[in-house]
């Protein structure tokens, strides 16, 4: 699940754990979301949007944060559902801010590719992802691109959709904005279990000890 604050605009939020539904009480609890190791700070009673991954689809909740609490020895947020969800887009869209290096090539219509380039992946989903180099490419390229997720190798194969600069001064020149063609579903559920698994992480490094 993605929890979203009103602040966080169309493309933020974060991936969340369901630990609890309690569909009678329209009532979930869902994992205390996280940011750079530390708690994200929701106002009791605030607003919030809530995205529900299925095997099929993505369902968007409106929500008010009722309350914190603790489940296992993990932080938990207690909110309440305020409308029955409206289904819109499939489950590829969720998006998960990371930095994982990555290298990749670019594939050309003969079928060759060039030599190996290095580069950050700097936010991942199953349908696409952003990615920092310093390889000058253009818009329409086909990259095949190897991401280690912990034990897991993902081949991803996606064409560049958008190209900008970053600041001066920065460790890498590009970011470019890749979607994925043709991902198989086991890669798209490795992407997905790895997502899951770096919020408990974070989650556990946040909680006071």
């Amino acid at each position: 699940m993605q929890i979203q604050r009103p602040s966080d605009g169309p493309t933020g939020g974060f991936m969340c754990k369901i630990e609890v539904l309690i569909p009678e009480k329209r009532m979930v609890l869902i994992h205390a979301p996280v940011e750079n190791n530390r708690p994200v700070d929701l106002k009791i009673g605030g607003s919030l949007m809530l995205r529900l991954l299925t095997d099929n689809a993505t369902y968007r909740f409106r929500s008010t944060m009722m309350e914190y609490g603790d489940v296992d020895g993990f932080d938990v947020v207690k909110l309440r559902v305020d409308d029955e969800g409206e289904k819109i887009q499939r489950r590829s869209a969720f998006r998960f801010h990371c930095s994982i290096p990555i290298s990749f090539s670019v594939i050309y219509s003969s079928g060759q590719q060039t030599e190996r380039e290095e580069g950050i992946i700097i936010d991942l989903s199953a349908g696409g992802t952003k990615i920092y180099t310093n390889k000058s490419l253009h818009e329409g390229y086909l990259l095949n691109i190897s991401i280690q997720l912990d034990k897991d190798t993902v081949v991803a194969f996606g064409d560049i959709r958008a190209k900008s600069e970053l600041p001066r001064g920065s460790k890498y020149t590009y970011q470019y904005g890749i979607r994925f063609a043709m991902m198989p579903e086991s890669d798209q559920e490795t992407i997905i279990r790895y997502m899951y698994k770096i919020q408990r992480e974070e989650l556990k490094k946040a909680r006071p000890r």
